[in-house]
């Protein structure tokens, strides 16, 4: 009787789970025709965007737009278009539709902070486009946990639809972008990501892998969309409102991190401000391998790592404060002092040899205020942006030697800011190291 009970109520079990299969499954597929119905109809509007290289005819790259309220205008992202913006005699840009249509494409407004760009699809006759379905842009943005499904053309496929979630607003970003559960390969940037009433919530702008993703939030094209009217006429202007819209926003995040939490924590005899603000991410490591290195380091590494797109070679906005700490008893003081001049710090922003001019740097010895009786040997350097004059790379050490084996090392970097910014930074970098009591 035992197992005769045992038996059914397996049975009863299996049942049950075949049940909640069953359902599970239907409703998967209910979703799927849902969502089907739905690219249908979205898909006249989805574009693929190439960069072309001239002499050959050949695409360059390759991402996604989609079509807004306009004579043939279409959102994207700026990576997705930089090459012709910056080497128009070499790049030029064309759009295809999902039926291999295509045509040439103008860049009419670009927000280089949010990676989006305006351009405009042109007919055979060189009169912008009639598109044949425009997107809507939602006026209600989703709630986490709410499904979003990312158009696009990924590694160059063909345009396909990626259903994922809406998890909300990225904290430790000052420029916040959604964060999207869901697989964004390479060519679906500038494509939508569309709630399930077929209106955009965001644009597709990065991938992380391990369906780890970034949508750049509507009101972003909304508020582009309202710039067309005033949009610079030549690359050189374009340049100009840049730099002007960069150091604008590096001024306020400057401004922001000054006003943050900079109480000050433990850090071996140290005192040092950590996670001013919660867009500041910080990790710490530690260098104890006995008899192979006759010295120990520990390290506070504190980054905002929210990097503006410039070109395939450069971006900028980042910014990265570091503090060491170093001793041994081993070393003698002759050993130590060049051991501890030996650590190098480079900037945090990445940069081509034609993009900025070479490091100026000022040396001198210092007087902390707050580390009394300790000179500190630094250097205040500073590189300017070629091509975006008036935009500049910060990158400060300061290096001082409380005994002949202890050191301790003060360093931060700035990328893209306006001068002002960068010495208020400065004197608030310096002022918020002391010693332990």
């Amino acid at each position: 009787m035992i197992r005769k009970y045992t038996e059914r109520v397996r049975l009863i079990g299996l049942g049950v789970l075949f049940g909640v299969s069953m359902m599970a499954s239907n409703l998967a597929l209910a979703q799927q025709g849902e969502y089907s119905e739905l690219f249908e109809t979205l898909k006249p509007g989805l574009f693929i965007v190439e960069s072309v290289e001239r002499i050959s005819n050949n695409k360059h790259s390759v991402g996604s737009g989609f079509a807004v309220v306009g004579d043939g205008l279409m959102a994207t992202n700026y990576h997705v278009v930089a090459d012709a913006v910056l080497n128009p005699d070499q790049y030029a840009l064309r759009f295809k539709t999902k039926d291999g249509v295509e045509g040439p494409l103008e860049l009419v407004v670009v927000d280089v902070l949010y990676d989006l760009a305006i351009v405009r699809a042109h007919d055979a006759a060189g009169q912008a486009a009639r598109l044949p379905y425009y997107f809507s842009l939602a006026e209600q943005l989703p709630v986490a946990g709410d499904p979003v499904l990312a158009l696009g053309n990924p590694l160059d496929l063909g345009l396909s639809i990626v259903p994922g979630t809406h998890n909300g607003l990225l904290k430790r970003q000052f420029r916040q972008n959604f964060h999207f559960t869901g697989a964004l390969n390479p060519g679906m940037s500038g494509g939508p990501a569309v709630n399930l009433d077929g209106d955009v919530i965001g644009v597709n702008v990065a991938g992380a892998g391990n369906s780890v993703s970034f949508l750049v939030p509507v009101e972003r094209v909304a508020a582009l969309i309202r710039q067309i009217s005033n949009a610079p006429d030549s690359l050189q202007a374009q340049r100009v409102q840049i730099v002007e819209s960069i150091r604008a926003h590096q001024d306020e995040l400057i401004d922001d991190l000054l006003a943050g939490d900079w109480t000050l924590e433990e850090f071996g005899p140290l005192m040092i401000p950590r996670e001013i603000q919660p867009y500041v991410n910080c990790t710490g490591n530690a260098l104890d391998l006995g008899s192979d290195t006759p010295w120990q380091q520990s390290t506070s590494n504190c980054v905002l790592n929210d990097r503006i797109y410039l070109s395939r070679q450069l971006d900028t906005g980042p910014i990265e404060m570091f503090f060491g700490w170093y001793h041994s008893n081993e070393l003698n003081g002759f050993q130590f002092a060049r051991m501890f001049e030996q650590n190098q710090f480079f900037p945090f922003n990445r940069t081509g040899d034609d993009d900025v001019t070479d490091f100026e740097c000022v040396e001198q010895w210092l007087d902390v205020a707050r580390l009394e009786s300790v000179p500190f040997k630094s250097s205040y350097c500073v590189r300017t942006y070629l091509d975006y004059p008036g935009l500049y790379d910060v990158l400060f050490v300061a290096r001082g030697q409380p005994e002949d084996t202890q050191g301790l090392q003060a360093h931060y970097t700035l990328a893209g800011v306006g001068q002002a910014a960068a010495g208020r930074f400065h004197q608030r970098f310096l002022d918020a190291v002391a010693w332990k009591e």
